[in-house]
């Protein structure tokens, strides 16, 4: 079942513990979201799991979550948490923290405010995540919100979280946080769109996502149209980069892309304002197109997501279209659903592309022989020349 659920505060305070407060409301989200896809078909291997929240810290500082993602061999863990009360409006001002490890390299020892440490990570983010807050330095109060979107449908589940302000203020810990599942993968994937501490702003290269245990910065997103317009696509498909702490495939081996859910449309921002709170009404049909995040600047990556009409939210939570901030944007956005791209024959990052995606051995004839491509050529007999019409000898 789809769920659209949002909350708002003012002011806005991440590190209470009050009931109610934004980070025991994301806890009951999350609890909620893990107890029903852990008993769906197919999940026992990777179930999901409250660790840490709100609850767990220690000192008046760390404030945040750590949640177990399941996998039959290597379950990992996904830690984020407020370093400190300054408030800081660009990336070199970042005071949290989002980390990715092994749980064999987690150690629940107490340290970092109660949150425990790794002994290594796998990815490690901060840059653009800055705590705001009532209690903050220097002093900023921010009317915020959250937005929790989940699918508990078998073979089709995803948990995503947004937390952003509602008026526009540059001091912020602003992210959005996809987990779903998908045919290409052995475990639970995270995508992650992360702040330049700007509120709801975020940056393509910004955007990561984890994979079957192997960190992977994704690489494709909408390419910017040339004009003031924006074009929005929907059926996404992450490719694994090889990039990272380790390869999940071979050089000339295909490699399913990651469909990200339907739900989400991405698009390159064309727009100098940030629209933090844009919608806009289906022009394809049914429903409304709500904007989770808007990039900083023109090659930046937009975040939209399209809610059925009547979609419900979860009990004690308000709707996402109650929210009262929403701007109506009516133009120069063109939605363009796409079908999610097939596999991605891997290939060098940088390197010849006369032959799409090809292995670091297609250098020269030799490479080019074992193209696919020139296998099929080959295949098709007489050297796939024409049968008349030339002007040379056949067989040459």
């Amino acid at each position: 079942m789809l769920t659209v659920s949002a909350a708002n505060w003012t002011p806005y305070d991440w590190v209470s513990k009050a009931a109610g407060s934004v980070g025991l409301r994301l806890t009951e989200a999350f609890t909620a979201f893990a107890a029903a896809v852990n008993a769906n078909p197919g999940n026992a291997g990777v179930p999901l799991q409250l660790v840490k929240d709100h609850s767990s810290a220690t000192g008046t500082t760390n404030f945040g979550y750590i949640w177990r993602l399941g996998h039959p061999l290597n379950p990992y863990l996904l830690r984020f948490y407020n370093t400190s009360r300054n408030q800081g409006s660009s990336a070199s001002s970042s005071t949290a923290s989002f980390t990715l490890a092994l749980e064999s390299a987690y150690t629940d020892d107490g340290t970092f405010g109660g949150y425990g440490q790794f002994s290594s990570m796998l990815a490690s983010v901060s840059a653009g995540m800055s705590y705001y807050g009532p209690s903050g330095s220097p002093l900023f109060n921010a009317d915020g919100r959250l937005i929790v979107l989940m699918d508990t449908t078998p073979g089709s589940e995803f948990f995503c979280c947004n937390i952003a302000t509602t008026n526009g203020d540059t001091y912020a810990q602003n992210h959005t946080l996809m987990l779903f599942r998908g045919s290409a993968s052995s475990g639970w994937n995270v995508a992650l769109l992360r702040s330049q501490a700007l509120a709801g702003m975020f940056e393509s290269r910004n955007f990561y996502c984890y994979n079957n245990n192997v960190l992977q910065a994704a690489v494709t997103y909408p390419v910017a149209p040339s004009g003031l317009e924006q074009m929005l696509v929907t059926g996404v498909g992450l490719i694994p980069s090889g990039f990272g702490p380790g390869q999940m495939f071979a050089y000339g081996t295909k490699q399913e892309r990651l469909p990200l859910p339907q739900l989400f449309w991405f698009g390159s921002n064309q727009y100098s304002d940030p629209r933090r709170l844009g919608r806009v009404s289906n022009p394809g049909g049914p429903g409304t197109f709500y904007q989770l995040g808007a990039a900083i600047n023109s090659g930046g990556m937009d975040c939209w997501v399209l809610v059925p009409p009547s979609t419900p939210a979860m009990a004690g939570w308000s709707t996402i279209g109650s929210l009262s901030s929403w701007q109506t944007i009516p133009d120069r956005l063109y939605f363009c659903p796409a079908v999610p791209p097939g596999p991605v024959l891997m290939g060098p990052v940088l390197g010849p592309d006369f032959l799409t995606d090809w292995s670091a051995v297609a250098l020269g004839a030799p490479g080019v022989a074992q193209h696919p491509f020139y296998a099929q050529q080959e295949a098709a007999g007489d050297n796939g020349r024409p049968s008349s019409g030339v002007l040379w000898p056949r067989g040459m």
